[in-house]
């Protein structure tokens, strides 16, 4: 019996001390990581032994019924607390409260106790969808680290104003998001306008594991975008053939949206910056206007009234502004589009016209490798180290496997059929596969082996072929190169090197 209480004992010792709140803990208007709803805001909780009470309020059209799951939880790592009542209908079960002529309505949510020493929660709510990620029940807001170069005093080296007028280009931005965790279900893209298409282009921008994000869009001239991370906003300085690097402080910024935090995160720094316009960008992202923005918006507009220039401007608008609606119904140009291109005196806009078109072409033709296979050319006058990046241009943002093989190589139609399966599992992760052979492939052979090939294919010249085997050793074929999403030469290999290797380095290379 002894020796039986003293085991007892010991077990107790050795199992994790679960401490239980000896009154109630209130935490007013607590500060989280990031939200995927402006539906619901949570004002303050209540921490007590017996139950967690959320103190909710719940924002719609006037007259809309309000209904919670059942299934509504708080989540902290493995451990749920299940929703135990509520002021509110659960799943429908009682008659719905409806919102108010105010747009919002106020919920009490009540759960399984939460145990003290637990420093925050999720929200989930699975039947709306609505998850608030890092929700503080110990701080005020979550912690974040913030690198100390960031932070420290330094001289803006990049304060002076872009030249303001037309300049075609691509502005190449890396990003990270500081707080971050890869569980989180992250919506984000930037959207930005060009004053010719008639609606603003729109890209989505993938994040991977260590909160690392890369996107590279083509302006016509400097402009302001807004790049939206869940529900939050960020207003985004861009300028044509420059870099930036931005880090993102995800907690603030979400907060910085919240009805109820806006008063207090609204004027605090959200992003830091270095690069291009690293004044303008740091203002926008403290208050949302900029000193130094308004200043060069001066510049340009100073420029744009110059008679000369604002009749020239004008008379090309009008005839590009149709085109380009034309192009985005279908997808390329027509006869008549390429005549009015010749009449448009201003380069920079014919030039960024016909940049939108092959990207529109090659977009269509990237969404069709998918199904079947693209035969794309490559100009032959492209040569030397202009090539390779000539035929990953198109696919930046995605990992590419660039696969050499031959009409006549058996291994290589044999690692073919094997990489079947690996791209069946991989179908909706950011990988693309291009294709390149050379001209020993005898043409009617080769585009009749492409019926079952998915992907984009190359049939280079001579010079082409022979100078990227020797650029990138291939010595026999099959070989490949893994090209990560950020266009950087990730692996290569002369031979196949097996299904498992390829999967392990295409999700590398694609950061997932």
């Amino acid at each position: 019996m002894t020796r039986y209480l003293w085991s007892l004992l010991l077990l107790c010792m050795l199992m994790p001390e679960v401490q239980a709140y000896t009154g109630e803990k209130v935490v007013e208007h607590p500060g989280f990581v990031t939200s995927n709803t402006s539906g619901m805001e949570i004002r303050k909780i209540v921490l007590a032994s017996e139950r967690t009470c959320v103190d909710a309020v719940i924002y719609g059209k006037p007259g809309t019924p309000v209904s919670i799951s059942s299934d509504a939880c708080l989540q902290s790592g493995d451990a749920t607390y299940r929703l135990r009542g509520a002021t509110v209908s659960a799943d429908g079960a009682a008659m719905p409260e409806t919102i108010p002529e105010s747009g919002r309505l106020y919920a009490e949510l009540s759960f399984a106790p939460v145990p003290a020493g637990v420093h925050e929660v999720d929200f989930v709510e699975p039947d709306a969808g609505w998850t608030i990620w890092g929700i503080q029940l110990s701080r005020k807001e979550p912690y974040v680290y913030i690198p100390a170069f960031l932070t420290t005093d330094k001289p803006k080296r990049n304060s002076e104003l872009p030249e303001p007028g037309f300049a075609v280009g691509k502005a190449i931005v890396n990003g990270y998001l500081l707080g971050y965790e890869p569980d989180m279900d992250l919506s984000m893209d930037l959207e930005y306008a060009d004053g010719l298409f008639p609606s603003p282009w729109k890209e989505d921008i993938h994040v991977h594991q260590d909160g690392l994000f890369h996107f590279e869009v083509d302006l016509l001239q400097p402009v302001v975008a807004t790049m939206r991370v869940n529900e939050a906003e960020l207003k985004v300085f861009l300028v044509p053939d420059e870099e930036l690097t931005m880090y993102v402080n995800l907690p603030l910024l979400s907060m910085s949206a919240s009805r109820i935090l806006r008063g207090h995160y609204g004027k605090k720094q959200k992003a830091w910056f270095d690069g291009t316009a690293e004044l303008i960008n740091t203002e926008l992202a403290t208050t949302g206007t900029s000193h130094a923005l308004k200043a060069y918006e001066a510049v340009e507009k100073s420029l744009m009234e110059n008679e000369a220039i604002a009749e020239k401007v004008g008379k090309d608008m009008e005839l590009a502004l149709p085109v380009c609606r034309r192009l985005l119904q279908n997808g390329r140009f027509g006869s008549e589009d390429k005549k009015v291109l010749k009449e448009l005196e201003i380069d920079e806009i014919r030039d960024y016209i016909v940049l939108r078109e092959t990207e529109l072409r090659v977009q269509a033709a990237l969404a069709e490798s998918k199904e079947g296979a693209v035969v794309a050319v490559l100009d032959g006058k492209v040569s030397g180290a202009d090539i390779l990046p000539r035929i990953i241009s198109a696919q930046k943002g995605h990992a590419v496997l660039v696969d050499f093989w031959a009409t006549w190589c058996g291994p290589c139609k044999k690692s073919m059929k094997a990489m079947l399966p690996l791209k069946k599992k991989l179908d909706g992760k950011d990988v693309v596969y291009v294709y390149l052979t050379g001209p020993s492939s005898p043409e009617n052979v080769w585009r009749n082996d492409l019926k079952e090939m998915t992907g984009v294919h190359y049939r280079l010249n001579e010079s082409q072929w022979k100078y990227l085997c020797s650029a990138y050793g291939i010595t026999s074929i099959p070989a490949y190169l893994i090209v990560s999403h950020d266009g950087k030469l990730q692996r290569r290999y002369v031979g196949f090197p097996g299904i498992d290797e390829l999967e392990k380095e295409l999700l590398r290379a694609a950061g997932d």
